[in-house]
C-alpha cells in the first residue's frame, strides 16, 4: 500500500465508521469493488458521478479494471471441499506454465519482477492432477465401512485401511528427491553419517539389507548362506519359498523378506567355526528383529516363518550365556519362539486357513499361510511334549484333514525331486497323535495320578497303541532319502516311548500306594523287588515296549544317521529325543527293570551315543558335545548290582572297601532315590542333579571333577558329590 493511500483513506474509513456508528440514519455501504475489497479497504463508487457505478477512486488513480462484486450478506454459506468434483481446466495449465517460464533460468535474466514482487515466487503445482476427481473423502471413508465393527480391532483396521489409502495417494513430499538428497541437490545427511555405506545410499536390493550396507557382509557370502542352508536345513522344515533358492531372486529376497532370510543366514552360519564372526553379526540382528516383533513392530508372515526356523535349530548367537553341560536351554529359548510364533499368526489371521474356503486372493499367498499356520500346530505341539507343559494354541488347528494337495508349494516338481508334501502329511498325522496322546495321558498332575490310581490308562493306552501301529503302516514304507526316513523313525519311536512311559509311571505309583510309612531305603527295596520280575506284573507289556521303544531310538541314531553328513543339521528336538531316552533308561534301570546283561548293552548303547553326538557337534560347546556331557556325568556311576562276577568271590571287607573309595558320582547312584528327584522330561533337574547344584554351595565341583580327576586326589571324596536324597510324595514325580 503507497503512502499516500494509508493516511486519508484509513481516516475516511475512521471517519466512516464513527459515522455510522453515531448517526442511526447513515446507510452502511455494502458494494465495494473486487480490488478493494481484497484490499479491506473502502471503495469510493462516486468518483464517476454516478453513485455506486464504477471505477472506484482507487482504480481510476491506479489505471486498473474495476470490476463491482456481489452482495455476500444474507442467506446459509455451506463450505464446499475445493477439491470435489474439480477438473483442472486448459487455463489453470497455461497459467501454471506461464508461472514456471518466469521461474526458469533461461529467463529469469531477461524478465524483471514487477515492483513489490518476490523475486521466486512459490507455487503450489499437483504432481500429475489426473483428469477427474469425482470421489469425495467422504464417499470414500463411507466405502470402506462395509460392515459394522463388532470389536475395537475392527474399527483399527478400518481406520488404519483409511490412512493407508491416503498415506498413498500422491502427495509433493513423496515424489521429491529428500531421501536421497538435501537443499540445493547436495547429499543427505545419512550419507555423511557413514561413509562406508554412503555409496549404498542409492542402491537397490540386496544392497539395502542391513548386513550388506554394514558391510558385515556381502552380497556374495549372503548367496553362500542361503544355499548352504538350502542344501543342508531346509529338507528338514521345508518354509522359505523355493523361489528364494535362485541367485537372481537374492534382491527379491532381501526387499521382501527381511526376517526370513536373517533367520536363514543366523542358521546356517551357527557352525561356521572358521568365521565366528558371521555368525555375530546374524545372530545380532535377529535379535533386534525378534526384540521388534516382540515389541508390536509390523511383520508378516514371514516373520512368522522365521520364528519357527528359530525354534527348530535354536542358534547359539541368540543366547546370552552357554553352559558346558547341557540343561535344556534350547527348549525354553524354543517355547518361547514358538508361543512368539502363534502370537503374531492369531494376529495375522493365519488360523483362518485351517478350513478350505472359496477365497478369491491369491492362491499361492494362501497356500503360504496355511504352511505357515499348520507348521506352528505342529511346533507348539512338540515342544509342549518335549518340556511337558501345556499347548500355547487352543484355537483351531488343521482338523479338516489337511493333505499334502493343500501344500503345493512342497510337491515335487520333477520325478526324482523329494515329495516333501507327503512327508508333511505324515509329520502331520504324528503330530495329531502326539497331540492325543499329550492330552488324556499328560493333561495335568491331578488327573494323571488319578488315573494312575484308578486303572483307567490302560484303555487309553492300548488304543493309542494301535493308532501308532496303523500309522507305522500307512506311512513306514514312505519313499523318501534316507535322512527324512530317519526322521520318521525316530518321531515314531519317540512317540511309542512317550505312550508306554505314563504306564511305566502308573505301575510306580501304584505299588508306592500299596507300600505305607516307610523310610527311603525300604521303598528302594520294595519297588525293586517288585520290578524284578516284571513279567509278572500287571502292565508288563507297556514297560517292556517303553524300553525297547527308548533303546530303538537310540539303535537309529547311532547305526542309520551320519554324525556328520545328516545329524549335524536335523533339528535339536532329534537330539532330545536321544537325551530324554538315554535318561530313561537310566531311571528303568534304577528300578531292577534290566538283568545284568541287558544292562551292560544298554551302557554300551548310551556310550556309543554319546561318541556320535560328539562327532556330530562343530565345537565343544554345540549341542551334541554339551548333552554328550550330560549323559556321560549321569551313567558313569555303576549300580551295587552290576560288581562283575570276577569280584563275587572276594569279602565283605574288600567290597566295603571297594564302595567307599568308588567315585563320588557313583556314592550317588548307591544313594539313589527311586524318583531321582527329577523328571525324565526336565533336562534341567537332570542337570542340577548331575552337577551338584541341589544342595547349596555344590556348585559345579562334579563336572570339574570330572574334567580332572586328580582333585579327587588332594580332598575327601565323600564331600566333593553331595549325595542325592529325596523327600515327599513320589506319586508327584513323573519318572
Amino acid at each position: 500500500m503507497d503512502q499516500d493511500d494509508q493516511t486519508p483513506q484509513s481516516e475516511s474509513a475512521s471517519g466512516s465508521r464513527l459515522k455510522s456508528r453515531s448517526d442511526p440514519s447513515a446507510k452502511r455501504v455494502s458494494r465495494a469493488c473486487l480490488h478493494c475489497r481484497q484490499r479491506k479497504s473502502k471503495c469510493d463508487l462516486d468518483s464517476s458521478g454516478s453513485p455506486g457505478v464504477p471505477p472506484c477512486q482507487r482504480c481510476l488513480r491506479e489505471n486498473r479494471e474495476c470490476v463491482l462484486g456481489g452482495s455476500n450478506r444474507g442467506g446459509r454459506r455451506i463450505r464446499k471441499n475445493k477439491m470435489k468434483n474439480f477438473t483442472p481446466s486448459t487455463d489453470l495449465a497455461a497459467r501454471i506454465e506461464s508461472l514456471l517460464d518466469t521461474t526458469s533460468p533461461s529467463t529469469s535474466d531477461s524478465r524483471k519482477n514487477p515492483p513489490g514482487a518476490y523475486s521466486n515466487p512459490v507455487v503450489f503445482v499437483p504432481p500429475n492432477p489426473p483428469a477427474t476427481v469425482s470421489v469425495s473423502v467422504d464417499d470414500g471413508d463411507t466405502a470402506s465401512i462395509d460392515s459394522v465393527p463388532q470389536n475395537p480391532s475392527d474399527a483399527w483396521q478400518c481406520l488404519t485401511g483409511i490412512a493407508k489409502r491416503s498415506a498413498d495417494d500422491p502427495t509433493p513430499e513423496t515424489h521429491t528427491d529428500s531421501m536421497q538428497s538435501g537443499p540445493g541437490g547436495f547429499p543427505s545427511l545419512n550419507a555423511f553419517q557413514n561413509p562406508a555405506t554412503a555409496e549404498y545410499q542409492s542402491a537397490t536390493g540386496i544392497r539395502t539389507y542391513r548386513l550388506v550396507q554394514a558391510r558385515s557382509l556381502d552380497p556374495g557370502t549372503v548367496w553362500q548362506l542361503v544355499a548352504r542352508y538350502a542344501k543342508n536345513f531346509h529338507p528338514y522344515l521345508p518354509l522359505v519359498p523355493r523361489k528364494y533358492f535362485d541367485r537372481n531372486a537374492l534382491d527379491a529376497f532381501a526387499n521382501n523378506e527381511k526376517h526370513l532370510l536373517t533367520a536363514v543366514l543366523t542358521i546356517a552360519s551357527k557352525d561356521l567355526v572358521d568365521r565366528p564372526e558371521i555368525h555375530e553379526y546374524c545372530s545380532k540382528y535377529m535379535h533386534e528383529l525378534i526384540s521388534g516383533i516382540a515389541a508390536g513392530a509390523d511383520c508378516d508372515v514371514e516373520a512368522v516363518e522365521a520364528l519357527l526356523l528359530l525354534a527348530e535349530w535354536e542358534p547359539q548367537g541368540l543366547r546370552p550365556r552357554i553352559e558346558r553341560v547341557g540343561r535344556g536351554e534350547e527348549d525354553r529359548a524354543a517355547w518361547m519362539h514358538v508361543g512368539l510364533a502363534l502370537r503374531s499368526g492369531y494376529f495375522l489371521g493365519l488360523d483362518r486357513t485351517s478350513f478350505r474356503s472359496d477365497t478369491s486372493g491369491n492362491t499361492e499367498t494362501e497356500a503360504r499361510r496355511r504352511l505357515a499356520w499348520t507348521s506352528c500346530y505342529i511346533s507348539d505341539r512338540l515342544i509342549s511334549v518335549r518340556i511337558g507343559r501345556a499347548f500355547w494354541s487352543r484355537g483351531p488347528g488343521p482338523m479338516t484333514g489337511l493333505v499334502s494337495q493343500d501344500f503345493p508349494s512342497l510337491l515335487p516338481v520333477n520325478e526324482s525331486d523329494e515329495d516333501y508334501a507327503k512327508i508333511f502329511q505324515a509329520t502331520l498325522d504324528l503330530t495329531q497323535l502326539y497331540n492325543n496322546v499329550h492330552d488324556v495321558l499328560y493333561s495335568g498332575m491331578r488327573t494323571s495320578n488319578q488315573m494312575m490310581l484308578m486303572g483307567d490308562y490302560v484303555k487309553y493306552v492300548d488304543d493309542f497303541r494301535l493308532a501308532i501301529l496303523r500309522w507305522k503302516s500307512r506311512w513306514g514304507s514312505l519313499p523318501c532319502s534316507a535322512p527324512m526316513r530317519a526322521t520318521l523313525q525316530l518321531s515314531y519311536e519317540y512317540l511309542r516311548l512317550y505312550t508306554n512311559a505314563f504306564a511305566f509311571q502308573a505301575a510306580i505309583s501304584q505299588s508306592l500306594v500299596s507300600k505305607h510309612k516307610n523310610n527311603d531305603q525300604s521303598q528302594r527295596e520294595h519297588l525293586r523287588s517288585t520290578f524284578n520280575n516284571v513279567a509278572s506284573m500287571q502292565d508288563a507289556r507297556f514297560i517292556y515296549e517303553s524300553v525297547d521303544a527308548a533303546k530303538a531310538y537310540l539303535t537309529i541314531l547311532v547305526d542309520e544317521v551320519h554324525p556328520e553328513k545328516h545329524l549335524h543339521f536335523m533339528p535339536l528336538r532329534y537330539y532330545l529325543y536321544g537325551i530324554y531316552a538315554a535318561v530313561f533308561l537310566y531311571k528303568a534301570r534304577s528300578f531292577g527293570v534290566m538283568p545284568n546283561s541287558e544292562e551292560t548293552k544298554v551302557r554300551n548303547l548310551v556310550t556309543r551315543t554319546t561318541e556320535v553326538l560328539k562327532r556330530a557337534s562343530a565345537g565343544p560347546d554345540d549341542i551334541g558335545a554339551r548333552y554328550a556331557r550330560l549323559l556321560e556325568l549321569l551313567w558313569q556311576a555303576k549300580a551295587p548290582a552290576t560288581v562283575s562276577p570276577a569280584t563275587t568271590h572276594h569279602s565283605d571287607i574288600l567290597v566295603q572297601s571297594t564302595l567307599a573309595n568308588r567315585l563320588p558320582e557313583q556314592n550317588a547312584y548307591v544313594h539313589f532315590s527311586p524318583a531321582n528327584d527329577f523328571s525324565w522330561l526336565d533336562l534341567e533337574a537332570v542337570g542340577d542333579f548331575v552337577s551338584g547344584d541341589q544342595i547349596p554351595g555344590a556348585g559345579t565341583m562334579a563336572f570339574d571333577a570330572f574334567q580332572n580327576p586328580d582333585l579327587y586326589q588332594t580332598q575327601d571324596r565323600s564331600l566333593a558329590w553331595p549325595l542325592a536324597t529325596w523327600s515327599g510324595d513320589m506319586t508327584n514325580l513323573l519318572f
